[in-house]
Parts: structure tokens; C-alpha cells; sequence
């Protein structure tokens, strides 16, 4: 178990992991076209959608909840 030093000094390296990886990709979105970078999300959330149907075929995940969840987020404005 870590203690409260290592904990914050962890903590410490996420944040700037994260901070590293966000000027990364605004950098990255400044210097190449929409096209580019919405084609490459699009391929990222495509392969996780398709991991999360693997998932339900195989019973590891309930594909109702998850036909739920992508709905809402097809239709954000729907509410539910």
C-alpha cells in the first residue's frame, strides 16, 4: 500500500501525464485538418464500440445496458 507521500507523488505524475497528452492533442488538432483528426477519433471510438459489442456477445458485459447507454449518446437530446 502506498503511503500518503507516494500517493501525492503519484498523483503528482498523473497530472502532469495528462497535462502533457492534452497539449499534445491541441497541438496536434492546431496543425492538421478537421478531417484528419475526426477521421482518426472516428476509428478510435468505432474500435471501442466494437470491443463493447465483442463483449456482449460473449455475456463479459449486459447488452441491454450498454444499447442504452448508446442511444443516449446517439441522441443526446432526447433526455433519457
Amino acid at each position: 500500500m502506498l503511503d500518503s507521500e507516494e500517493f501525492e507523488e503519484n498523483q503528482r505524475g498523473n497530472t502532469e501525464q495528462r497535462r502533457t497528452m492534452i497539449k499534445q492533442w491541441a497541438e496536434y488538432i492546431r496543425t492538421h485538418g478537421d478531417e484528419e483528426w475526426s477521421r482518426q477519433q472516428n476509428k478510435l471510438i468505432n474500435s471501442q464500440l466494437q470491443s463493447v459489442n465483442d463483449l456482449a456477445e460473449t455475456g463479459d458485459t449486459d447488452p441491454v445496458q450498454f444499447a442504452n447507454v448508446r442511444d443516449r449518446l446517439q441522441d443526446p437530446e432526447s433526455g433519457t
